[in-house]
């Protein structure tokens, strides 16, 4: 975890989240923070490129997981220049391998921090 890219990533983030969708407003579902924990957990404790294929599907979620991969990714198009060619985020992390790992978790934590700005809603 770097600090220093994190405070950075949290503008970007920010801006991600309503452009993935998921802000509505000024307003995030409360489900979206559960995600976006689990996400990070679930990369921390077992495979990237897994955890990056279970949350792009739906699945039996009540939100679109989708859409937090596609707001990582959004994140990581402002830092890496390796991004910018991806449609998916599982296209980065396929193409980037484990070395991504840090990047694709710093993303996710500005992400979750990012949706303290906003007001979160049953």
């Amino acid at each position: 975890m770097n600090k220093a890219v994190i405070n950075r990533e949290v503008v970007y983030a920010y801006d991600a989240l309503k452009d993935a969708g998921i802000a509505e407003g000024n307003k995030i579902a409360k489900t979206w923070r559960g995600q976006i924990s689990t996400f990070g957990a679930a990369v921390t404790m077992g495979s990237l490129i897994a955890a990056v294929a279970f949350f792009s599907s739906q699945g039996g979620a009540d939100v679109k997981r989708q859409q937090l991969m596609d707001a990582i990714l959004r994140i990581l198009k402002q830092e890496k220049e390796d991004a910018a060619n991806c449609a998916t985020l599982f296209d980065y992390v396929k193409t980037q391998g484990d070395k991504c790992r840090e990047d694709v978790l710093d993303a996710a934590i500005a992400l979750k921090l990012a949706m303290n700005l906003y007001q979160l809603v049953d």
